[in-house]
């Protein structure tokens, strides 16, 4: 594949600046895209069309399913109350037991979506529904109550708010009772936790010591073996890392010089633990290695994520997601000032996998790259999203504001003709000679043969860049439709389209522009 690019590049005629040739290949295969990597967070979706929801973040690991009580840790100082419930997700039954987790999947199964449901893991969650809890109430204490991943009697649909202990193992029997089973359209992913690295910072009053490699992993394999014996067919993911240190060494974890010594970093010990356990078991419980990322880099001095557009920033952001795979590219970061070195996320997670515990996917289940009001942020996360499908990422959930142009990123590939029409299912060799200033994904679909479907992003600031495209290969393409957002505004239009002659057209694409053309 790269060959044949090559020698396209090396052989088309000079050209003026404001040119650029783009090289589309549907029969070199690169592979399937998977449906999960269009997902969101608690967000209302909209119009996205998106394919999943995430029940998660802090409220999550102190969510008390007996009675809808979390704690908001130092969100929100330290409050333990039924706001999750009641105000952000608007729900009013917020007495029954897991009425937040039972009407969140509900809303999702009426829509098509799948379902990620965060379990508590950390060791206490929110006794009651009172306020703020003080330092001098932190647990073990009445505002708390322990939990237990096993229940040694028999389960009940009908929990007693004053049982001394809550029960997670009946937590997801519960849901599995009231929503089917993972095989019959229920939940069909569990996050163990949330940012573990961080339950001392986060929850400190719940968790204040640092957490260790062997109190994570412990707890980890409780948890997870016991939700499979449940439900055997639902997808565990974990560590739900909040970031980089967390990823070398779980946040300094007390543990981590000994572990790292003999294996290098956090994740690669995380991994080797679970493959062991299935080793010496014979079950895997652990399909997906989920990590957030919000990403460090700067421009002009100000991190992308706090929504800046100056032209600085604007650069940065649209450059940013570059660092999750580009092997050439280094960002302007902490995490690369001493090192120099490319970041390159995801070939470096799949390392690990393969080195560690063969066969585990990798899932992103935050991310964020900021200004969704603003066509940087939404280039960026169109960015971002075909990466992930040319990437062999599994699944991936946006989480933040759905700002209108992270609905337009969304929407290019889950609805650009607003019925709900989709990029392809396989992703396919394409490239164009100048990755600062475009990115170019391409798909086909297994289920509609004969249509090709190519997404360009123009990231540069002030000029158009006239497109010349050509598809090489055993298929003859006649015509193609247009669809696109850019600067002036984020709802996608209906562009201009076109035929092709001998397999090529050409096109003019406005500055900080993202165009899909679907070719027939």
């Amino acid at each position: 594949m790269v060959h044949w690019i090559a020698l396209f590049f090396l052989f088309v005629s000079p050209s003026l600046a404001a040119d650029l040739h783009f090289l589309i290949i549907p029969d070199a295969v690169i592979g399937p895209i998977s449906p999960y990597i269009y997902g969101l967070n608690d967000q209302d979706p909209a119009d996205t069309n998106a394919t999943f929801r995430r029940l998660g973040g802090n409220r999550l690991t102190g969510y008390n399913w007996v009675n809808n009580a979390s704690n908001a840790g130092s969100d929100y100082q330290q409050y333990s109350d039924d706001w999750f419930c009641k105000n952000h997700l608007k729900f009013t039954n917020c007495d029954e037991p897991a009425a937040a987790v039972i009407d969140f999947v509900e809303q999702n199964q009426k829509s098509g979506m799948d379902s990620l449901i965060t379990v508590p893991m950390a060791g206490y969650v929110a006794a009651d529904k009172n306020g703020p809890v003080f330092d001098s109430e932190k647990a073990p204490s009445a505002r708390w109550k322990p939990i237990a991943f096993r229940k040694k009697g028999p389960y009940t649909l009908n929990p007693n708010p004053e049982s001394k202990v809550v029960y997670e193992d009946e937590f997801v029997n519960y849901l599995v009772q009231k929503l089917h089973s993972a095989a019959q359209g229920g939940i069909k992913f569990y996050d163990l936790d949330n940012e573990p690295d961080i339950w001392s910072t986060t929850h400190p009053l719940l968790h204040p010591k640092k957490t260790s490699y062997w109190e994570l992993m412990n707890k980890s394999e409780t948890l997870a073996y016991s939700i499979l014996k449940i439900d055997p067919n639902a997808m565990i993911l974990g560590p739900v890392s909040y970031g980089w240190n967390g990823f070398l060494s779980l946040q300094d974890a007390p543990d981590s010089a000994d572990a790292n010594q003999s294996l290098g970093t956090f994740l690669d010990f995380y991994l080797d633990q679970m493959k062991y356990i299935e080793s010496r078991d014979g079950e895997r419980l652990l399909h997906v290695l989920d990590v957030h990322w919000y990403p460090e880099a700067q421009g002009g001095g100000k991190r992308i994520t706090e929504n800046d557009i100056t032209p600085a920033s604007i650069e940065a952001r649209l450059q940013a997601p570059r660092s999750l795979w580009d092997p050439s590219y280094v960002e302007q970061s902490w995490i690369t000032n001493n090192s120099k070195e490319p970041i390159r996320l995801i070939p470096w997670l799949q390392e690990k996998i393969t080195k560690h515990y063969p066969g585990t996917k990798i899932g992103i289940s935050e991310y964020d790259y900021g200004a969704g009001d603003h066509i940087s942020g939404g280039l960026a996360m169109a960015d971002v999203l075909g990466v992930f499908g040319k990437n062999d990422v599994f699944l991936a959930s946006y989480n933040g504001d759905l700002k209108p142009y992270n609905q337009a990123a969304l929407k290019i590939y889950r609805n650009y003709d607003g019925k709900n029409s989709t990029f392809g299912d396989t992703a396919v060799s394409a490239a164009g000679e100048d990755i600062t200033q475009t990115s170019t994904y391409a798909a086909t679909d297994s289920k509609h043969p004969g249509l090709l479907w190519v997404l360009v992003i123009n990231k540069n600031q002030t000029s158009s860049i006239n497109g010349k495209f050509k598809i090489q290969g055993q298929t003859s393409y006649k015509a193609y439709a247009a669809y696109g957002f850019n600067a002036k505004s984020s709802a996608i239009q209906t562009l201009s389209g076109g035929s092709l002659s001998q397999n090529q057209f050409d096109y003019s694409l406005a500055p900080l522009s993202a165009t899909l053309f679907v070719c027939r």
